[in-house]
């Protein structure tokens, strides 16, 4: 036979979801990251357009890296 329920006793509570927490920490890291890499592609379209249209072309990356 089951115990009479007492007015102490708390219904039981579910776990925190950690699915959102975990979205909002890789979109952080991630934005973090390409954040960089947009400004210099930007940079790098308005100051030297050649340098850009030739990476673009040739999809070698080593002017990018001369030029910055």
């Amino acid at each position: 036979m089951a115990a009479p329920r007492t007015s102490i006793d708390r219904p039981r509570q579910l776990a925190r979801s950690r699915f959102w927490p975990r979205v909002f920490g890789a979109v952080s890291v991630s934005w973090l990251t390409l954040a960089p890499v947009a400004a210099a592609a930007l940079w790098l379209l308005m100051s030297d357009p050649v340098t850009a249209a030739a990476v673009m072309e040739r999809g070698d990356l080593l002017p990018v890296m001369a030029a910055l």
